[in-house]
């Protein structure tokens, strides 16, 4: 019983830092676009392709830079 904490945590130890905040991201924006699909289903029997969470994040890097130069 005393064997499995260490092992657990060292378990964990291990695993943990696999999980980067970015792809964190990403599962949660491909999550969220396959949840608009099963809610709202289109209406076209060939549903539209969504972008990508990289050219999501590109779009949206150049939108701020765009929006931080303006001001």
């Amino acid at each position: 019983m005393k064997l499995r904490y260490p092992f657990f945590i060292a378990l964990l130890s291990l695993l943990i830092p696999g999980c980067t905040n970015e792809r964190v991201y990403e599962n949660i924006y491909e999550g969220m676009q396959q949840r608009e699909q099963i809610v709202n289903p289109p209406d076209d029997p060939i549903p539209p392709k969504h972008p990508s969470y990289d050219e999501y994040k590109r779009e949206r890097e150049e939108i701020l830079k765009d929006d931080s130069g303006e001001s």
